[in-house]
């Protein structure tokens, strides 16, 4: 079953990859941004120049100590880069820098912590914003790969929701593992196990499932084995995957 779902999965993943691409460079240590009162640390030495990119254009920048650091502006990128250097054996400082936006990102430069040579700051809200859209795009089969798979999926957020005695039904006991949630589906991690001595098959329109309103309406059922062998005996239990959409 997990072989028949690596491709299409890949895909998703390769996409998600893609519409991030502009965000950073492969050589880049990339921080997100968090709003005004969130810091971005930058590790600084005297020998090596450091350079920090921001998402927008900077329209003004405020050095607590001018005399512990040079920094300069880099060329053809927009008032969006910089590139800086101690001028200290060991230092601390913070720089201010206001966004055409009107943010502010306060920058603390240190000598304290490990040298930095390229820091890109993203802007954590976009990147959400991004993961969201993506995630709404996934249908159901999307998600059940993702989960039989055990991957994660950019949006997508995935809890550990054990409730070991979920319902029981047809000689089966059903374990509910982790729920998966997207904006518009709720996926579903059910372990069921056969409680006969005799082998028991899993008839999925049958079963009545506890749910709860939110979830909305069962779009996707699937089970690698259906046919569970008598208990105690290998292959008495499986795994199930529900998708629920809104």
């Amino acid at each position: 079953m997990i072989n028949r779902f690596s491709a299409s999965l890949a895909a998703v993943f390769l996409s998600f990859a893609l519409v991030l691409a502009f965000t950073q460079a492969a050589f880049a240590e990339v921080v997100p941004w968090k709003g005004p009162t969130h810091t971005v640390t930058i590790g600084l030495n005297e020998e090596d120049i450091s350079q920090i990119e921001f998402p927008e254009e900077i329209t003004n920048i405020t050095l607590e100590n001018p005399d512990y650091v040079d920094v300069y502006v880099v060329a053809d990128r927009g008032n969006r880069a910089f590139r800086m250097r101690s001028l200290l054996p060991k230092m601390a400082t913070r720089m201010f820098m206001t966004g055409a936006s009107g943010n502010t990102y306060i920058v603390v430069l240190t000598t304290d912590v490990p040298y930095s040579s390229f820091v890109e700051v993203v802007d954590a809200s976009k990147i959400d914003d991004v993961k969201q859209l993506l995630s709404k795009k996934f249908g159901p089969q999307d998600l059940v790969r993702a989960m039989a798979m055990d991957k994660e999926l950019p949006g997508v957020l995935r809890e550990t929701h054990l409730i070991p005695d979920w319902f029981r039904g047809n000689g089966l006991t059903f374990e509910l593992s982790e729920v998966w949630q997207t904006p518009l589906m709720t996926g579903l991690v059910v372990h069921v196990a056969n409680e006969r001595q005799q082998t028991n098959e899993v008839n999925l329109p049958a079963i009545t499932i506890p749910r709860t309103d939110e979830w909305g309406i069962l779009r996707h059922a699937a089970m690698e084995n259906m046919r569970l062998a008598p208990r105690g005996l290998p292959n008495d239990r499986g795994v199930m995957f529900l998708v629920f959409k809104r």
